[in-house]
């Protein structure tokens, strides 16, 4: 029965130092494929542009862009990487006139 456990111990240990030599090489080839900017890898990169001072209120516009890269395979050689570009704009009003409406409107 000892022998048995010895072995189970040992498999166990095997199993757990494979497991982790595993991951470290999927560590690896994350790293790699983040650096090709060619890899099949998809992103969604976000860039906030804030800017200061819109109309003659000296109002804030903000403009957040999403930019997903989605790679596709079309065949063994080629890759078709899509890149669109996805703004949402906060546009405040820059006149009285359209702020007293918006206001009207909501309130």
């Amino acid at each position: 029965m000892e022998r048995v456990w010895r072995v189970l111990v040992v498999l166990v240990s095997a199993s757990v130092f494979a497991h982790a030599q595993q991951s470290a090489d999927d560590t690896e080839r994350l790293q790699k494929a983040v650096q090709n900017p060619v890899a099949s890898l998809i992103s969604i990169p976000f860039q906030n542009n804030t800017n200061f001072p819109i109309g003659s209120f000296s109002r804030t516009q903000n403009v957040l862009n999403i930019q997903p890269v989605i790679p596709t395979g079309i065949s063994e050689n080629w890759n078709l990487i899509t890149r669109a570009i996805l703004p949402i704009i906060s546009q405040p009003s820059i006149s009285t006139i359209a702020s007293l409406q918006a206001s009207a409107i909501v309130t």
